[in-house]
């Protein structure tokens, strides 16, 4: 008998309608595709998330829809605003622990559950 495996690289995880929209990303990061964002309370421009953090950006509401390059500058980028995803397939940043994965996005319309189908 042969088994094969298969290495699933999508992080939709539901059927929930995903939306974006446009926003600032602010100078100084270059980002994957399905970064989680906050946004700094001072400026409304976006960041990594760091649940560390103590200038709004703790708050996860975005992700990125793709990668974004803003390392020459502040860049307008589209973001996934709603949709379900599997928190395996997101780029978390280093401070999140699973505790702060599960209740990252808690508010919002981005919600999160692992995959459940088995190829």
């Amino acid at each position: 008998m042969t088994t094969e495996s298969y290495n699933y690289d999508h992080p939709v995880s539901g059927s929930d309608e995903i939306a974006t929209t446009s926003v600032t990303i602010a100078s100084g990061q270059n980002l994957p595709a399905n970064t989680p964002l906050g946004q700094v309370t001072a400026t409304g421009k976006f960041v990594e998330c760091n649940p560390s953090a103590t200038n709004g950006s703790q708050t996860a509401v975005y992700l990125t829809a793709q990668a974004v390059d803003a390392s020459g500058g502040d860049t307008q980028a589209q973001v996934i605003k709603s949709g379900t995803f599997d928190p395996e397939q997101l780029n978390w940043h280093a401070s999140f622990d699973a505790t702060k994965k599960l209740t990252a996005f808690l508010g919002t319309p981005i919600s999160l559950q692992k995959q459940s189908a088995v190829l």
